[in-house]
Parts: C-alpha cells; sequence; structure tokens
C-alpha cells in the first residue's frame, strides 16, 4: 500500500479543512490529530482516518437541529458596513470600502452571502460577477476598485449568458477559536452552495470563478473550494491568484452549481 492511501499530506489537510499551518499545528498539540512520520520519510503525514473522521464530525455537526441561533441569507445593502467591519477585523484592512460595495451591489444583489450568529456577522463571501474582458487586468493589479464602473464592468445575470466570477472577499470572525471558525465557514459554503444552485435552476452560466489572496487564511480557503492556482500569472511577492474551471472541478460548490445548472437544462430541452 502507498503512503498516499493511507496517509494526508500537510498541505492536503489545510486544503481539505480550510485551514492555515499555525491552525494544523494547533489541531496537532490539541491532540484533535495525529501527526506522524512513517518509516523512510523525514516529514510528518496525517491518517486520513484521522482527518476525514474530524471533518466528518463537523459535517454532522451542520446538520444538527440545535443550531437555530446561526442563519445564512443573502447580504442586503444596510448590511455592507458590517461587512466591511469583519473585513477590518479579519484580515486588518477594510478591502473594499462599503460605500464602492454599495454600488456594486445595487446592480447585482445575488451573489454576496452572510452567516449570523445571534444576529451577528461572523463569516461571509461576495462573488461579484465582472466583465469578462477586464477580468485579467483586474487580477495583475492594472485595474483597481476604483476603476470599476458598475453600470458597465458589473454583470447582471442573464438567462443562458456566460459569466466569470470573482471573489470580492471572504471573512470570518476572528475573536472565536479554530473549530468555532471552522464551523462558521461550513456554514458559509453549504449556504453558498444551495445559492449557486438557485443561480444553475435560473439559467445562469458561470464559466470560471476567480480570486486572489496574499493572506495564509485567504489562500487556504481558496484551496479548500478546489480553486487552483492560475498558472499564466505568476506569484507576485505573497500575492498568489486562483481560478475555479466550472467544466473542470469536482469541488462540492461546483457540484451544486451544476445540479441546479443540470435541471434547467433538463427543462430548457424539453420545451424546445
Amino acid at each position: 500500500m502507498k503512503s498516499s492511501d493511507k496517509y494526508y499530506t500537510g498541505r492536503e489537510v489545510q486544503r481539505l479543512l480550510g485551514i492555515t499551518e499555525p491552525s494544523l499545528r494547533n489541531l496537532v498539540n490539541q491532540k484533535k490529530l495525529r501527526k506522524v512520520i512513517p518509516p523512510g520519510r523525514k516529514t510528518g503525514l496525517y491518517l486520513k482516518t484521522d482527518v476525514d473522521t474530524f471533518s466528518a464530525k463537523w459535517e454532522a455537526f451542520l446538520m444538527a437541529k440545535e443550531l437555530p441561533k446561526i442563519t445564512f441569507r443573502i447580504a442586503r445593502s444596510e448590511d455592507l458596513e458590517i461587512e466591511e467591519d469583519l473585513d477590518t477585523r479579519a484580515i486588518g484592512s477594510p478591502g473594499v470600502s462599503a460605500k464602492i460595495k454599495r454600488t456594486w451591489h445595487a446592480l447585482n444583489s445575488e451573489s454576496d452571502y452572510h452567516v449570523y450568529y445571534t444576529n451577528k456577522l461572523v463569516a461571509y463571501l461576495w462573488l461579484v460577477p465582472i466583465r469578462e474582458d477586464i477580468m485579467e487586468p483586474f487580477l495583475r493589479g492594472e485595474i483597481h476598485w476604483n476603476d470599476i464602473q458598475p453600470e458597465k464592468d458589473i454583470v447582471k445575470y442573464e438567462v443562458g449568458k456566460p459569466v466569470q466570477l470573482y471573489i470580492l472577499g471572504v471573512a470570518s470572525e476572528p475573536d472565536v477559536n479554530e473549530e468555532t471558525r471552522m464551523h462558521y465557514m461550513l456554514v458559509l459554503l453549504r449556504g453558498t452552495g444551495e445559492e449557486l444552485k438557485k443561480l444553475g435552476r435560473k439559467g445562469v452560466i458561470i464559466t470560471k470563478v476567480y480570486a486572489r489572496s496574499q493572506t495564509p487564511t485567504g489562500i487556504a480557503m481558496a484551496m479548500h473550494v478546489g480553486m487552483k492556482e492560475y498558472e499564466p500569472m505568476p506569484r507576485t511577492g505573497k500575492l498568489v491568484r486562483f481560478v475555479l474551471d466550472i467544466e473542470t472541478s469536482d469541488s462540492y460548490l461546483v457540484r451544486m452549481y451544476k445540479e441546479g445548472l443540470a435541471e434547467w437544462k433538463a427543462k430548457h430541452e424539453q420545451g424546445a
């Protein structure tokens, strides 16, 4: 049996759980995951059974009934200030200001996803549909947030029209332990998957999702949802650019979207 059949590498565990390397060390120190060094290896590995059990525990926790205080919903315009506050506390800067976000939100308000715990915003993910011809200049940094012209550059969802998405922001409550943050993010991803499924049912054709990040948490999150480094643009310092190809990816979010799109296609073909 190959070691890859029995063990995960540290990087694989980080991707599967959506955590950073320091967070993985904490889980080992807390004896929630075991790090072992098999014969013939110098670096530690993690038993797949341990990691899969740990991951499944949180999936089961999501399905439990005792979660009335946690809610998922699409953000409203009046929620953008608290989103900006979460950004500031989670990553040390407000990112895109609430003022700019509000002009984008007015053009397409269907893809800013929020998770609340006892009415407090604890996680969010915003997927912005951006015009295809400015996506690469935007990723390279040649176009700044302030250069985006909402009426021209923010795309509205239309049936059968291909669209590319950009992850404008993702953050979770920093003042909780790693397990609680992981739980918030799992709720966020589950809700996001359901909303993408709804977009598929409407006949929205998503082709690719792009992102960029230079923080360990942001990079881990991109890997967790199945994104790959965008090879045409090499890393710039700590900045990493990512892409999720809907056609080839088998990530959870893509599977949910494709389920909805398949339903739309089936109805469309029946009515043709």
